[in-house]
């Protein structure tokens, strides 16, 4: 369920974001939260915090801990151009 106090278009820049930084081919599979909370500095950290959550209980990102990676459907969307990355 996503946080009231965040603006849902919020949700969506930040989700989509993330989802375009950590499928970056550029950069290790696997990301620290606070590293994509420095790259992505023009969101709050609450609005990352909530878009993470909200992609994780769909199963576009895995979340252990402090690390967090792209699920394995969302890498194989990516890579059938679905997402187009």
């Amino acid at each position: 369920m996503p946080d009231k106090r965040i603006d849902p278009q919020q949700h969506r820049r930040a989700a989509r974001a993330i989802i375009f930084q950590i499928l970056d081919d550029e950069h290790a599979e696997y990301w620290i939260r606070a590293e994509l909370k420095r790259k992505l500095g023009d969101f709050k950290p609450d609005a990352i915090d909530a878009a993470l959550a909200r992609m994780h209980e769909y199963g576009v990102v895995c979340l252990e801990g402090e690390e967090l990676w792209a699920s394995r459907c969302a890498r194989h969307l990516d890579a059938i151009d679905v997402i187009g990355i």
